[in-house]
């Protein structure tokens, strides 16, 4: 009821004079904005009404207009899309579920060139793949995409597409700075050289401040450092053919707190690491584009990526990715057939801090090569459309897995869409889940023994196999009028091969453990096992498997709605269940409750965007989320149980205000204040590498942005 009655005063308070005199929001309609071209779900442009697929598009003026300075910030608006924020630089970005440090069933493009990691099975955020004033806009597609997009696509895409040059001709200073020592710097030049060729080139650099802990004891050391520079080249060349030519390299500092230097004499005790995390990346794209004589539309994109990763004391990785992608599309009667060939070859070069961490073979070479099909079939004309496509993969570590996906979509009025979909889709094993060892956890443990420090230790698997997803979805899109839009989705999806864990042994460094002493592994990790005492601790070592099941039930609603001209609401919310299948092993069971536990159940977002007069701007966006549990990964204090144990994730409600002023068309002031409501909130608890939690805390920013 208070969260309601907030919502019903913010509202109240920020819409007086809403008819007086101010600019219409873009000079274009809702009826237009519903309108609007999407590529990514079929990989052709079409109206998003005609999207058989739960779709949502986030414009660049959206993205101005949020006042977010980090790309996760502004996917937090989209319905199903869950977002939290760990640190400074780090996210857990996920669709539907399952989220993580880094969650793996989620597929992220730039210009069609994916960014998922091969080495992680996720997507460093911190490292900034692209200025957020480069991008024209943003399309996620939630659901399996798999045919399309390959393995990975498994609980939704997002394409990230970038201004095509011609729009960005002249120059552009973006400064923004504020509290918490942040500080934010963009600039461009660009320019026409003719009709047909155009360019820019854009970089940009961000610095925070450390964050404060989660429990209050001083500063995180999640200072961050991050600078990208991105260039594009477009050029027309006639007859239906056009090239485009990107060059990209980004790179980000970021340091990190973990508490787990261990002592284990006389007493476990564990001391503070402050690792840094350097992390770069460069890119060379060229994309083709052109028209056959038959009336065959084509395109090939062929990318090289040089990237690395390095985590003081713990790892150190350099990769080299070679990426081709061909699609062609040709319509013969009712049929819009598009077809496609892909081939991604990853080689990397490890080394690894051992025995905390250890991996299997110092190189490797990783492939995927796919081909696809699809056809859209117009049974009815403007009424009924049946679309279905295959995609098989053929990969270097787990064989060759299908993609399948089958759609209706019902059109009865132009302003009505129904749409009924089924897809399947694989997530193929990343490098770290199978060869990688490491030290997962620690906790204390109460026996006849005294209290006794107990370590998991995870070992490599190189037979890991791929996830497995397959569901349906039901979908409806209403334009209810020219100034209101709405559509709701509701999806049930079966998981199967799911990662899990499943204990394969134990041993002891202690004497006084018996036959569990084990000398030869207790001195890999330089641990002392003379007697009478040794080092009185306990190693479980498990492996992962796949060995968990569930399903993933859901519904969201999004809305849009012109209020005025000058004013527009938009709200998203989204409902996710997870359960997992039981299972007569109780390691699974274990894994289980900790991924049913792990994510909201609910979260929403509710943003007004407001032209008070044509140099005047007023934004508010509201956030909510409800609260989780993460695993503790360390437990020092004493258990009898050998369940684990949790933290809890409160839910929270928080909101953004921006006031813009414009003094001309090509300079504009903005004061925005982010994470207003409450003091500090937590947003998350990493998974897998022990951070220190930080307290996401209320900010204060001034932005100019001048054009020349």
């Amino acid at each position: 009821m208070k969260r309601a009655s907030l919502w019903i005063a913010l509202l109240a308070a920020f819409s007086p004079g809403l008819h007086a005199a101010g600019e219409s929001l873009d000079d274009i309609s809702l009826e237009d904005l519903v309108k609007t071209d999407i590529t990514s779900v079929s990989r052709k442009s079409q109206s998003l009404a005609d999207v058989p697929a739960a779709a949502f598009v986030i414009s660049a003026d959206d993205i101005r207009r949020s006042g977010a300075q980090s790309l996760p910030d502004v996917l937090r608006m989209a319905p199903g899309i869950e977002v939290a924020q760990i640190d400074n630089g780090r996210y857990a970005v996920t669709a539907r579920g399952f989220n993580g440090r880094f969650a793996t069933k989620l597929q992220v493009l730039i210009d069609g060139r994916s960014i998922y990691h091969p080495l992680f099975a996720g997507v460093i955020w911190e490292l900034d793949p692209i200025p957020l004033d480069d991008i024209e806009r943003i399309e996620i597609i939630r659901g399996a995409g798999g045919v399309m997009w390959g393995a990975n696509a498994v609980n939704g895409v997002i394409n990230i597409i970038s201004k095509h040059t011609r729009n960005q001709t002249g120059g552009a200073i973006n400064v923004t700075g504020g509290s918490k020592g942040t500080g934010d710097l963009y600039a461009r030049i660009g320019q026409a050289t003719s009709d047909s060729t155009s360019w820019k080139l854009s970089a940009q650099g961000r610095h925070i401040e450390p964050s404060k802990l989660a429990d209050q004891s001083g500063e995180s050391a999640d200072r961050l450092n991050s600078a990208v520079i991105d260039f594009r080249l477009d050029h027309d060349i006639g007859g239906g053919r056009d090239m485009s030519i990107w060059a990209n390299a980004s790179r980000s500092k970021l340091n990190d707190a973990w508490n787990t230097q261990p002592n284990f004499v006389p007493t476990l005790t564990l001391s503070k690491l402050t690792p840094q995390q350097d992390a770069h990346s460069e890119s060379l794209v060229g994309r083709y584009r052109w028209l056959s004589d038959s009336g065959i539309e084509s395109s090939l994109q062929a990318s090289f990526t040089r990237s690395g990763v390095s985590i003081t004391e713990f790892l150190a990785e350099s990769r080299n990715t070679v990426d081709l992608d061909y699609q062609g599309r040709y319509a013969i009667g009712r049929h819009d057939i598009l077809w496609g060939l892909s081939y991604r070859s990853s080689s990397d070069e490890i080394t690894t801090n051992e025995p905390y961490i250890a991996i299997a073979g110092r190189s490797y070479t990783q492939s995927n090569t796919g081909i696809f099909v699809h056809d859209d079939w117009t049974l009815i004309p403007e009424r009924l459309k049946f679309g279905a496509g295959i995609r098989a993969d053929q990969t270097s570590a787990n064989g060759t897995n299908y993609s399948a996906n089958a759609s209706l979509l019902w059109t009865p009025s132009r302003t009505d869409s129904v749409w009924l979909k089924y897809a399947q889709a694989p997530r193929t094993s990343a490098r770290a889940e199978r060869d990688v060892s490491i030290l997962t956890g620690v906790a204390i443990r109460t026996s006849a023994l005294g209290n006794t420090p107990v370590i998991s230790y995870s070992q490599a698997n190189s037979n890991l196999g791929p996830e497995k997803a397959q569901g349906v979805e039901l979908g409806y899109r209403k334009q209810l009028s020219s100034a209101v839009s709405a559509d709701v989705s509701a999806y049930r999806y079966r998981y199967t091969n799911l990662r899990s864990g499943t204990q394969t042994g134990m041993f002891g460094c202690s004497p006084m453990f018996g036959a569990l002493l084990d000398t030869a592994k207790c001195g890999y990790f330089g641990l002392d096992t003379t007697p009478p005492f040794g080092t009185p601790v306990l190693f479980v070592e498990t492996q992962t498997i796949n060995g968990l099941a569930g399903w993933s039930d859901g519904v969201e609603l999004s809305a849009d709605w012109m209020v005025t001209p000058n004013w527009r609401l938009q709200l998203s919310y989204s409902w996710n269940h997870l359960k997992m299948d039981s299972s007569s092993n109780p390691s699974i069971n274990t894994h289980a409750e900790i991924t049913e536990r792990s994510g909201p159940h609910q979260y929403g977002s509710f943003r007004s965007q407001w032209n008070i007069t044509p140099n005047q701007q007023f934004d508010l966006w509201l956030r909510s989320s409800g609260g989780f549990d993460r695993q503790k990964l360390i437990d020092l204090v004493p258990n009898t149980s050998t369940a684990p144990t949790f933290s809890h994730v409160p839910g929270y409600v928080t909101l953004d205000l921006r006031y813009g002023y414009r003094v001309n068309k090509d300079l504009e002031f903005a004061l925005i204040g982010r994470n207003l409501i409450n003091t500090k909130h937590l947003e998350y608890i990493s998974d897998f590498i022990p951070s220190a939690a930080t307290s996401i805390t209320p900010t204060w920013l001034l932005s100019t942005r001048w054009n020349f």
